[in-house]
């Protein structure tokens, strides 16, 4: 790692953002950070990648859940990018005030907002699950079968569309953990590539 990177790194926004939401939320998913900082998954995990690299924040797994959160140094690195926003500006924006500030009502909602955000990962899961159970065994089916390529893409096509209500109900939901998030792509490429076969 060269160390002009560390340099271009903080001083672009999307990875500041980043490190300042993981700070508000303390331990939170990728997507969730991905739409704070308005980004692309993708940018987000390699920004989140190389503040690994640095020591910056850990990821750790409980079950399926993928969680970030920061590292000693990656506090002590929020502390001087505060420093630097008061000295610049004046204050904080809304919303990094200090923690202490937060009241137990707050609090509060915020861990009902990870229960429910949890239940929802895994009821998409769930639903994630049976669609793939359920297309390979279908898929399978046919092979067994001997079926003709138009009978597959009849009978795999209409997936098409559970997975778009799988995804819009993803869209609207707080927070997708990365599994969830990981296990729908999967199982969107894979129904891809059985019909396309």
């Amino acid at each position: 790692m060269a160390k002009e990177y560390a340099e271009q790194l903080f001083l672009q926004e999307k990875p500041t953002l980043a490190l300042l939401a993981i700070w508000s939320f303390q331990k939170t998913y990728a997507s969730v950070i991905t739409k704070e900082i308005n980004s692309t998954f993708a940018h987000t995990t390699k920004i989140l990648s190389k503040m690994e690299e640095y020591g910056l924040v850990k990821f750790t797994m409980e079950g399926r859940v993928k969680y970030v959160e920061l590292t000693e140094s990656g506090f002590k690195v929020v502390e001087a990018l505060k420093n630097l926003i008061i000295a610049l500006e004046g204050e904080l924006p809304e919303g990094l005030g200090p923690a202490e500030d937060e009241n137990i009502e707050d609090l509060a909602g915020k861990r009902q907002e990870v229960f429910t955000d949890h239940e929802q990962n895994q009821d998409i899961c769930e639903k994630i699950k049976r669609l793939n159970d359920t297309t390979i065994s279908i898929y399978n089916e046919l092979v067994i079968g001997g079926a003709d390529r138009e009978t597959v893409i009849r009978r795999l096509g209409p997936f098409k569309r559970d997975l778009k209500k799988i995804e819009n109900v993803m869209q609207e939901c707080h927070a997708i953990d990365d599994a969830t998030l990981e296990y729908f792509i999967e199982t969107k490429e894979l129904l891809e590539s059985l019909i396309n076969q």
